[in-house]
């Protein structure tokens, strides 16, 4: 069977069978948003890595190289949010060249890494340069403390809790759809897009408020929540009404003649959070973060969305998959 026959997960499936499970100082193996190590004095890291790749993750003719390099930091820095982290962090950084870049670009990019690094207690500890003849791209791996004895994980969820989840989805999408039809990369509407928020404090607040379980918003809503379904052996109904959908992607929407509800569901790289809590905690999560109650966990298997009736409604196509893109 080829990798494009069994998809990206299919293949992580059987990879992961031939790592073994997790023992000794590593708490948390593959198939969550990082895995976790205690080091020597008992103090837990998440350690989670991420690539951009031209052609796949990126576009030179509308994504500046400042703009990249924030991304690509800012992408892992969302990993670490997912796990109820927000502490110290240490990057580093790989690129992979054909040698026809620019140097300036290249240091602009660094300034967009570093710029990011900065704003969210991050530090660049180094990496490698190496020679990618087809395709530009630029992979960091990421170390970060997380406070306390717990972490939040995809297989939290039980039967009878809620999910919430942080912000509103959907603009990054419409703004890929926007500068792809050539919008400019300074418009605002494209902001969301070229430059995600990690949601550190809000993991690690949801962590200290009693959340089990998170994800990060990478694949699109569904997708995601359908990772926390297959760790936690439950099943997930939706309330589309309450889905977050800013006044500005119902703008950007209406312009570009597309479906905001299908972008906020499907559309992919929001970098929010989604949370499992019980529902006595939910109100306060709601408050506190903020959040939205988006849905329920219950017994079964996948995710189905309802309407304002409890009516079930056909979901859309759930989001990117590497080598099974539509």
């Amino acid at each position: 069977m080829k990798v494009s026959e069994c998809g990206e997960f299919g293949l992580i499936r059987a990879l992961r069978r031939l790592t073994g499970a997790p023992e000794g100082d590593l708490l948390l193996g593959a198939g969550d948003d990082a895995a976790v190590l205690r080091d020597g004095a008992g103090r837990r890291w998440a350690y989670t890595a991420d690539a951009l790749v031209e052609g796949v993750h990126f576009d030179p003719s509308y994504t500046p190289w400042y703009s990249l390099g924030f991304k690509a930091l800012a992408v892992n820095l969302s990993d670490l949010a997912a796990m109820g982290g927000g502490g110290p962090s240490f990057a580093l950084v790989v690129l992979g060249l054909c040698g026809e870049e620019e140097v300036s670009w290249m240091e602009e990019m660094y300034r967009g890494l570093s710029d990011c690094a900065r704003r969210f207690n991050c530090r660049v500890a180094g990496g490698d340069v190496v020679r990618s003849p087809e395709r530009t791209f630029v992979s960091v791996s990421l170390l970060g403390a997380l406070d306390g004895e717990g972490f939040l994980v995809r297989g939290g969820a039980r039967p009878g809790q809620a999910v919430l989840v942080t912000g509103t989805l959907g603009e990054s999408w419409l703004g890929l759809q926007f500068l792809m039809r050539g919008g400019g990369p300074d418009d605002h509407r494209a902001r969301r897009h070229l430059y995600p928020e990690p949601r550190l404090e809000e993991g690690r607040r949801a962590l200290r408020l009693g959340a089990t379980g998170a994800i990060d918003i990478s694949d699109g809503l569904l997708r995601d929540v359908g990772h926390i379904c297959e760790e936690s052996g439950v099943g997930v109904d939706i309330f589309l009404e309450n889905i977050p959908i800013s006044d500005a992607a119902h703008r950007l929407a209406e312009e570009l003649g597309l479906d905001p509800l299908r972008a906020a569901l499907a559309g992919g790289e929001d970098y929010e959070l989604v949370l499992i809590a019980d529902q006595r905690l939910a109100p306060l999560l709601v408050e506190e973060l903020p959040a939205t109650v988006i849905g329920r966990v219950r017994e079964g298997e996948g995710v189905v969305l309802l309407d304002a009736e409890g009516r079930v409604v056909d979901a859309p196509e759930t989001g990117y998959e590497h080598f099974r893109e539509a």
